[in-house]
């Protein structure tokens, strides 16, 4: 037997149905807001690159970038509602990234060809 049999009103059905449209769009807003705002700055971090900013051209791109990540993380990782110890994890992973590329670039930057 079924949970949710078909009543005899259809009234009822027809909320039911409202009820559930609405929780999916509860439940999907987020994630679309989210993706909408990256296609947003996808095309703004595009249309920079056809602009002769120069040296501005980096730093709004790394600018960008940031905001896209930051988006990502907290949105569709889910650290605004993660416990302290997933947020600290997380922290401590971003931390050890930077530190990494900054020893790469270091590196790099002072070997002499």
């Amino acid at each position: 037997m079924t949970d949710h049999a078909p009543s005899s009103r259809p009234e009822l059905d027809a909320e039911r149905r409202s009820e559930r449209r609405a929780q999916a769009w509860w439940l999907w807003k987020g994630p679309a807001l989210v993706w909408l705002a990256l296609i947003v700055l996808f095309a703004i971090s595009l249309g920079s690159a056809y602009l002769p900013l120069g040296d501005g051209n980096i730093a709004a791109n790394l600018l960008i970038a940031a905001v896209m990540i930051v988006l990502l993380v907290t949105f569709l990782m889910d650290l605004q509602n993660a416990t302290v110890i997933v947020r600290l994890i997380a922290g401590a992973g971003l931390f050890w990234l930077i530190f990494m590329f900054s020893l790469t670039f270091n590196d790099y930057l002072s070997r002499y060809y």
